[in-house]
């Protein structure tokens, strides 16, 4: 790894934050630049500074972590890796298919938040043996969507116009309808109401 890897913390939780914090002091190859316990702050953060990778918490108080995960993968393809205290398994298989490059447990040994570190900044996927247990094993989706894909389809199953989704993910509203036409290709449909069902039959919302 050459440098620095630029670290940001996002979890609401002050032990959570501390204990990350000791643990990336003591490999040197790692900086964390920021530790924010709120949601509605990050993209800003991200926005105005290098930041390599994000360790986010999926269970923060003002914003829901599932749309953190699809606003800054969807509009900047950030590396985020998921440490969650949480047993909703359906959640964090979601925020695998949003494009998450790792999910570690709190309960987990802290050296695996160091391997999947390691491997997210690789381009692999890393999930701990305690989550890969937990989850089962994690079905690829029968159709493959980008990171960004998937985020359109997030917050079009949201209800959002193709001008809310443009402004959120920091894109022009063509290249919105252009992904849209994809998913259309993709998912087989006529037409763009169809979209979000027929993403739905297959498990992939």
């Amino acid at each position: 790894m050459a440098g620095e890897q630029k670290i940001l913390i996002v979890d609401d939780h002050q032990i959570t934050q501390a204990g990350l914090r000791m643990l990336f002091q003591a490999h040197p190859e790692y900086i964390v630049v920021g530790a924010l316990d709120r949601g509605a702050t990050v993209a800003a953060f991200v926005q105005s500074q290098p930041v390599d990778l994000v360790i986010l918490d999926l269970n923060i108080p003002d914003v829901k972590g599932i749309n953190i995960l699809a606003e800054i993968v969807g509009s900047r393809d950030m590396t985020v890796i998921i440490l969650t205290g949480e047993s909703a398994y359906g959640e964090v298989d979601y925020a695998l298919k949003l494009g998450a490059r790792a999910v570690v447990s709190k309960a987990d040994p802290a050296e695996e938040v160091i391997a999947a570190c390691e491997a997210a900044l690789a381009g692999e996927l890393y999930i701990s043996p305690h989550m890969r247990d937990a989850l089962g094993r994690h079905r690829q989706p029968p159709v493959a969507l980008s990171s960004r894909q998937m985020a359109i389809l997030h917050y079009l199953a949201q209800g959002e116009s193709n001008k809310e989704i443009a402004y959120r993910l920091s894109i022009a509203q063509p290249t919105v309808s252009f992904h849209i036409a994809e998913l259309r290709r993709k998912l087989e449909v006529a037409n763009n109401r169809k979209i979000v069902e027929r993403a739905q039959e297959l498990n992939i919302l």
